[in-house]
């Protein structure tokens, strides 16, 4: 990978420019400030494929030159590891916030570093193939519909929304926050019932703009700065927080499905799009393993309240189409029934008209 490290410090830049070059076969392009970065990133003849970047430095910090490099076309998916020694929760954050991939406290083993390298080169060469595919399917024309598909169950990122970060981010950031043993956060999820339905009743685009349009409300509706929301795949998104309210999962539902009503791509969907919210887990683990089992609970939970609706949902419907067939039985009837006394009352009329 073609690295840039961006740190103020000369003996951090010069120890990071050593030892990935003498461990790994990257190639490591450094900076000293953000504004120098730029200026790099600009000039540069190929992209980078990863940024290493310190937090604390003069003019522009790591944090605003994340959100700068999220800002230009060719780097709204590069990896950006912060490695800094701000460890403080409102720093981890923002950075996430800003799209920082993963983030690295000082000091740090050269170990933990080149795994967290070696994530970031999967990373890149996941988007080459993918980027390499795209570039087949446009040679192709007939293919290049089927190209930008995307299955139910893929993660898809959603960029341009506040506080909407991709699912490996997502992942790090709670991964961050266990090694800084922030375990006042919790994690709950929300799903969209029916959501099968909904994606196979919906065109591709207008699928993605109601994920956009949900991920949106729910911004809006739990409204803590602190929070950081993903869209996991399966109709399910997840969202950390560290709010101390009380939460009320119902009260949430009603607000967000009543905002989801007046939707177009909802009205679009041929099925009613509502969507259901587990309870929270708290983070109350100091493993990988334990943080993204609290993940995977949360997830659990939504999907369990969710099937439970929906199981509820299709009972009432099969009562009230009972309901509805013992209408229409006894209106017919009825019917029959008067049908039957019309006749004897005419029969009896002409009875009596003979007889005179």
């Amino acid at each position: 990978m073609r690295i840039l490290a961006v740190d103020d410090d000369n003996n951090i830049r010069d120890l990071l420019s050593t030892a990935i070059a003498a461990e790994t076969p990257h190639k490591v392009w450094t900076a000293t400030c953000g504004r120098d970065a730029l200026d790099i990133v600009k000039t540069a003849q190929q992209p980078f494929d990863c940024f290493l970047l310190d937090i604390q430095m003069p003019e522009m910090d790591g944090i605003q030159l994340c959100a700068a490099l999220r800002e230009m076309p060719d780097y709204r998916h590069t990896p950006i590891l912060m490695l800094t020694a701000m460890q403080q929760k409102k720093f981890i954050d923002r950075a996430f916030k800003a799209g920082a991939t993963d983030y690295i406290s000082k000091p740090f083993e050269f170990l933990e570093l080149f795994s967290r390298l070696n994530v970031a080169e999967q990373i890149v060469d996941a988007r080459t193939r993918t980027d390499r595919r795209k570039a087949e399917v446009m040679a192709l024309k007939d293919d290049l519909t089927r190209s930008l598909e995307h299955s139910l169950s893929e993660p898809v990122e959603l960029l341009g929304i506040e506080r909407i970060v991709g699912y490996v981010s997502f992942e790090n950031y709670l991964l961050q926050l266990s090694r800084m043993k922030m375990l006042t956060t919790s994690v709950f999820a929300l799903k969209i019932l029916n959501v099968e339905k909904v994606f196979r009743n919906l065109p591709r685009a207008s699928f993605r703009h109601l994920l956009s349009d949900i991920a949106q409300l729910l911004g809006q509706t739990y409204q803590e700065d602190s929070d950081l929301i993903t869209y996991r795949g399966n109709g399910v998104f997840a969202c950390a927080t560290s709010s101390r309210r009380p939460f009320s999962q119902f009260e949430l539902e009603k607000a967000l499905n009543k905002k989801i009503r007046e939707l177009a791509a909802s009205r679009m969907a041929g099925v009613s799009v509502q969507i259901c919210s587990g309870e929270p887990v708290s983070l109350i683990s100091l493993t990988k393993a334990g943080t993204l089992s609290s993940l995977q609970n949360a997830v659990g939970r939504a999907e369990a309240r969710a099937s439970s609706y929906s199981e509820i949902l299709q009972m009432s419907t099969r009562v009230m189409q009972a309901k509805d067939t013992r209408n229409r039985a006894m209106l017919e009837e009825r019917k029959a029934y008067q049908s039957l006394l019309r006749e004897e009352f005419q029969d009896k009329r002409m009875l009596s008209r003979s007889s005179v």
